[in-house]
């Protein structure tokens, strides 16, 4: 099958789709990168796992609506209410974050570092859910696809 028909047979949307998810997998991975990194930086300095996460997470924060809003979604609605979205899913996010660290750090005793490194792609995925299906939905109500 040759290229052009190839294009010609997917649809308009689902190409968008798919560069739009990658765009969102690399911002996506930009953040948990700054933020996994400063997060090991401050636990190897002695700071308590919830405080590390705690600002390592506000610094991915930054990077993620940033990138998310500007580059990923090319979003054009007003800022605030997005902002006021954007923050209640990362306080959601920020809550399982939260209590995976209480679970396995606080409670049983486990290693912080790794704890974090899984507990970062349980928050992503349920970050990502929320950012394309909620926060950053077209003007027409039509989610991001």
């Amino acid at each position: 099958m040759n290229t052009t028909a190839t294009t010609t047979a997917v649809p308009l949307a689902r190409r968008l789709a798919q560069h739009k998810l990658a765009k969102f997998i690399v911002v996506g991975v930009a953040n948990n990168l700054v933020g996994y990194g400063a997060f090991v930086v401050l636990s190897l300095l002695g700071v308590a796992a919830i405080p590390a996460m705690t600002v390592s997470y506000v610094t991915g924060m930054v990077i993620s609506f940033i990138g998310n809003r500007k580059w990923t979604f090319g979003h054009q609605g007003s800022i605030f209410p997005t902002l006021v979205k954007f923050a209640v899913a990362n306080l959601l996010g920020y809550g399982v974050n939260f209590a995976l660290l209480w679970l396995f750090v606080s409670r049983l005793g486990l290693p912080q570092i790794p704890v974090q490194f899984f507990a970062t792609g349980c928050v992503a995925l349920c970050t990502f859910l929320m950012m394309r299906l909620w926060v950053f939905r077209a003007d027409g109500g039509d989610s991001v696809e």
